[in-house]
């Protein structure tokens, strides 16, 4: 697991006049679209990278403890074990990064990847997921509660308006405290960039998440109706890029999307 970003105090000069030239974003997303992909052993390695870099998922209503156990058995064994054995890899510990769950079912993961001898993390959406339309004293309670059932990955959802609204001390201090809430487990915050308006609220939205002490920067809860793009993934890494040469701390950027477009930006 990563390392924890501590965190800056609000630059705002940093993101006040920034200026995102979105036609140029645009062509750099055409231009990786057309680049070579790999091929024959290093396709497989690459298959296998993303394999461990996986939050496997169930945030489904009609979650049962039941369909919890199978997720945490496929997370332990997500590659068919006579693939494994072909590349030579089967005894290599390949795993998923992590199980994430709502809150109400993170007591189900944490037990069932502990009867299996796995110590593959629990994450848990709180924050009020996917909308973030509840009130900051909720958020932070669903937090509390997800990490006291065992989740060691906190995913929360910024409120939009926020960033809509041009209020970023307002944001900048919901995620500082939604991290405070975190207290040991890692916290991933989803930004939602298919409802923030522009790429330059991208921008800032993921600069702010980061100064506030964000682990992670999330494109989306894969519930929008539009989620990650080429575009917004391009704008994110640089984001953490700048960050990086701003303060030495590397932050993660996590995308919901295709497995596709997680290669190929990882790639750029």
């Amino acid at each position: 697991m990563a390392g924890r970003n501590p965190g800056t105090e609000l630059e705002l000069g940093w993101i006040s006049k920034v200026h995102v030239n979105r036609p140029a974003v645009v062509r750099h997303a055409e231009q990786i679209k057309k680049w070579k992909t790999v091929k024959g052993n290093w396709q497989a390695a690459w298959l296998l990278k993303a394999v461990t870099c996986i939050d496997l998922t169930t945030l489904s209503g009609d979650d049962t403890p039941s369909n919890v156990q199978r997720l945490c058995f496929k997370a332990k064994r997500p590659i068919r074990e006579d693939l494994l054995k072909a590349l030579d890899m089967h005894d290599k510990g390949i795993t998923v990064a992590a199980v994430c769950v709502y809150p109400a079912r993170v007591s189900d993961a944490v037990n069932t990847l502990k009867a299996a001898g796995c110590n593959i993390p629990v994450a848990s959406v709180a924050a009020g997921f996917p909308s973030g339309q509840t009130p900051l004293e909720t958020k932070l309670t669903e937090i509390k509660l997800a990490v006291e059932y065992g989740a060691r990955e906190i995913d929360i959802v910024i409120s939009r308006s926020l960033v809509l609204t041009g209020q970023w001390e307002g944001l900048y201090e919901e995620i500082r405290l939604c991290r405070a809430a975190c207290g040991e487990a890692h916290m991933k915050t989803i930004l939602a960039t298919g409802e923030l308006g522009s790429l330059a609220n991208v921008y800032k939205a993921s600069m702010i998440a980061m100064m506030a002490g964000s682990d992670f920067i999330k494109t989306s809860t894969g519930k929008e109706v539009e989620n990650a793009t080429f575009p917004v993934g391009i704008v994110m890494m640089r984001t953490i890029k700048e960050y990086y040469w701003q303060t030495g701390y590397k932050i993660f950027c996590h995308v919901t999307g295709s497995y596709a477009l997680q290669h190929e930006l990882a790639m750029a």
